[in-house]
């Protein structure tokens, strides 16, 4: 009988897993980067536009300063959620098997059990990587709070405005001022804005402002086209918006999460949209950064040695005999990593003052 539980065996079963709604990720953290190491270290440099010194014909040229830029290092927070197998488990019949004849064995019970446990493992992760990335875009920090763990991550990203009273989304606002001016803070630093990702309330109040809506029926010049379209990962294509400073495509985002902290009256998380309803993201489409991951190190249940693994996702099973279980587990610790910290602009509470 095959070991099902191997790392190999469950690492086949992981890359058979696609990913659930994960736009954050798979759109701006396409970079993979293992480390040997928990922490990881990243690079930063600052683009600065420098203009050529004029000199005298006599003096030749003149000596200008290189860029430095900036080392810093990060603890990488490790996620493992895990399933356990016990005889209770292997009693009760998987959904879809018949309740009666069924000639289904505890074993091969067992093993479509861990397939799906797995499975459902890498999902969680998944989802934990793509809040992550939703929230180093629109906080420019992560808090990483759970059992035993509570630290904060801050990427220094000072582009973060909370709007004030008199600069809210009302129906006779400047909305396309007021995106035309914040959009020239990336191209301050070489990057050109072409996206704005909007909450659900910003969305309804982009549409129902009337400055807006009043330039949408201008025919001799473009200022924006309204356009919902449907997209894959949850992802809506609401229009186009143009003014004298940029040009952007808008779109929205419909995922969730539920949100420990925040519970129902039946103990139950509450459901939360991975962008805050009323933030706006302006940024450029082509913004690559990384996804980077700390080492896992496990014990080798036949050596009882310590074992480093740099990889994105590290299964590990592990068995007791009284009582008799199987734990099922995969290891990670991910940390997504901006390359620069200026190329995009987040406006909070654009509606209400609210998230």
């Amino acid at each position: 009988m095959p070991d099902y539980y191997s790392p190999k065996t469950m690492l086949r079963v992981i890359r058979r897993t696609l990913p659930l709604r994960t736009f954050f990720k798979t759109r701006f953290f396409t970079n993979p980067v293992t480390f040997p190491t928990e922490s990881v270290s990243f690079e930063f440099q600052e683009n600065r536009r420098i203009l050529a010194p004029y000199v005298n014909s006599r003096i030749g040229s003149e000596t200008v300063d290189r860029e430095d830029y900036d080392v810093r290092t990060y603890k990488t927070p490790l996620v493992a959620p895990r399933r356990e197998i016990t005889n209770d488990t292997l009693a009760q019949k998987l959904l879809g098997e018949p309740e009666w004849n069924s000639s289904m064995t505890p074993e091969d019970r067992a093993a479509i059990i861990a397939a799906q446990d797995i499975s459902s493992l890498q999902d969680m992760i998944y989802r934990r990587e793509e809040y992550m990335c939703a929230r180093a875009k629109q906080d420019g920090f992560l808090t990483i709070k759970g059992k035993g763990v509570n630290f904060k991550v801050d990427y220094e990203f000072d582009n973060v405005i909370d709007v004030a009273p008199g600069d809210r989304w009302t129906p006779t606002f400047d909305i396309l001022g007021q995106i035309g001016t914040l959009a020239e803070e990336p191209q301050k630093y070489g990057v050109n804005p072409d996206m704005m990702i909007v909450g659900s309330i910003a969305a309804r109040a982009l549409l129902k402002n009337e400055k807006f809506l009043k330039l949408l029926d201008t025919t001799r010049v473009k200022v924006g086209e309204i356009k919902p379209a449907q997209m894959e990962n949850g992802v809506r294509y609401i229009g186009q918006v143009v003014t004298p400073e940029v040009s952007l495509d808008v779109y929205s985002y419909a995922e969730w999460y539920p949100d420990i902290t925040d519970k129902d009256s039946k103990g139950n998380p509450r459901l939360k949209p991975m962008i805050d309803p009323e933030t706006v993201i302006i940024q450029s489409s082509q913004e690559q950064n990384s996804m980077l991951y700390g080492c896992i190190t496990l014990m080798d249940k036949k050596t009882g040695q310590h074992v480093s693994h740099m990889s994105e996702y590290v299964p590990h099973s592990w068995f007791t005999e009284e009582p008799p279980q199987r734990f099922i587990s995969i290891k990670s610790r991910p940390l997504p990593m901006p390359h620069d910290l200026k190329s995009w602009v987040v406006l909070k509470g654009v509606v209400t003052g609210g998230v």
